[in-house]
């Protein structure tokens, strides 16, 4: 069949019009070590908005490195390198500040198809250097599970370890757990989230000691409880695995002290191929948006200020700050380009990310912004090397063996359409599923 399909002539070929599926610009690190952590900071659309208003926006020079052998999956070795930037008078005049670090992780999961079952350990810089190890397991089947951290190096030597060890019931449905301190025998955190069709509710205690409620007055262990609390609700209609839903919105209350209003978008459109390089047939791509607004507001007075002048020291935790609005969107153009940017009260920024897709694949992001409240530029260059293994797309029958990026599927009457100028940009539903944009779906993708 493959020799007659070769001996045919190029205009004896029937050429069917087809649209671009490009993959996602960036895998899911941290999606992976989820179950490593409280499913409250992970739900509620917080990590989506992490990457949107942080990642390829930052204020100095990052850079990730990421390899995997293809031999064992199982194993991989990440790498980062974090330096900030002073910028003068003139945007010429840029130095690296003292304020650098970087870490190194190596990380080994039982089953590529199970990464929420893992050991790791992470060496960093940062300080006087730290080394730690970390573990998770969960069993889908029963929903239990159970993870820790052992600090092996501090920096305070004489110092209790810090170290922290968690249990979790997690299913589709609802989430339980708690952290302690193995040494010390503190309970430092406790969570509870539940789903329920498009709605998720959840609940969240974390002090370095919640055991001292049980010793107080009723009355006043319920006014110490209410000040390290936090509550969350969100919508989600379409959202499938977690982390994933096309629309959020959001609302949390963070220990009485700030009210936090969340709203992202994700959307997988279609428009016409401008590509002059493309083949005829190409009569659109799909490009990936993603619209996030969030809202801090005080509702308790607090003489404690946060210093929020350099935005990107909250990359961690975005809903630490005073008050502030950001509204950030992100639109990846195509396999290659990736245009960031973010307006808030604090700073404006914007960034043009490049990545070459070889083996190994090299992402370029170079950013721009002016923070408001220190009224001075700033600048950030993102620099990530990895190597992703056998390629997740391919591009028809044609090229049958791992030979390009891009997948393609038969245009409908709609795509021919909004060629024809008769359709803005049409949004694809099948398109937002994970097996599609080559994020392959585990056991775990469906678990808070």
């Amino acid at each position: 069949m493959g020799v007659i399909y070769s001996l045919l002539a190029p205009e004896q070929i029937e050429h069917n019009e087809v649209v671009l599926v490009p993959p996602l610009f960036e895998r899911d690190h941290k999606g992976r070590s989820r179950l490593a952590k409280s499913s409250y900071d992970f739900l509620f659309c917080k990590p989506n908005l992490r990457w949107l208003f942080n990642d390829y926006l930052p204020c100095g020079i990052k850079s990730l490195l990421h390899f995997s052998p293809p031999e064992d999956p199982r194993i991989s070795l990440t790498a980062r390198l974090t330096a900030s930037t002073r910028v003068g008078d003139s945007l010429k005049h840029i130095e690296l500040g003292n304020n650098h670090f970087g870490s190194a992780n190596v990380r080994f999961q039982t089953t590529p198809t199970h990464p929420s079952n893992f050991i790791d350990i992470k060496v960093s810089t940062q300080g006087e250097g730290t080394a730690r190890v970390r573990g998770c397991y969960h069993d889908p089947r029963t929903g239990l599970g159970i993870f820790g951290i052992l600090p092996i190096i501090t920096e305070e030597l004489d110092a209790a370890p810090d170290a922290s060890l968690g249990l979790r019931y997690s299913t589709s449905k609802a989430s339980l757990g708690g952290v302690v301190n193995p040494f010390s025998g503190s309970v430092n955190q406790i969570w509870a989230v539940a789903r329920e069709g498009p709605l998720t509710a959840g609940v969240q205690l974390k002090a370095p000691h919640l055991e001292d409620l049980l010793r107080k007055r009723p009355q006043q262990a319920l006014r110490d409880a209410q000040s390290v609390s936090s509550f969350a609700f969100s919508y989600s209609p379409a959202g499938r695995a977690v982390g994933r839903g096309q629309f959020t919105a959001a609302i949390e209350v963070q220990e009485q002290r700030r009210l936090i209003l969340s709203f992202l978008h994700h959307m997988a459109v279609q428009r016409l191929c401008k590509n002059p390089l493309e083949d005829e047939e190409v009569v659109g791509i799909t490009n990936y948006l993603d619209i996030g607004l969030q809202v801090v507001t005080n509702i308790a007075k607090s003489h404690n200020r946060v210093d929020t002048s350099n935005i990107d020291s909250m990359a961690k935790d975005i809903s630490s700050s005073n008050a502030n609005l950001r509204l950030g969107a992100a639109w990846q153009v195509n396999k290659n380009l990736l245009v960031k940017g973010r307006v808030g009260t604090d700073a404006a920024v914007a960034s043009l990310a490049f990545k070459a897709w070889w083996q190994p694949s090299f992402t370029f992001a170079a950013s721009a912004g002016y923070d408001l409240r220190s009224r001075k530029p700033r600048l950030g260059f993102v620099f990530n090397v990895e190597n992703y293994g056998n390629i997740r797309y391919e591009r028809g029958q044609r090229t049958a063996f791992g030979g390009a990026l891009v997948q393609r599927h038969v245009a409908l009457p709609q795509d021919l359409a909004n060629r024809e100028g008769k359709g803005l940009l049409v949004q694809r539903d099948d398109l937002d599923n994970a097996r599609i944009l080559g994020q392959t779906t585990t056991d775990a993708s469906f678990v808070l």
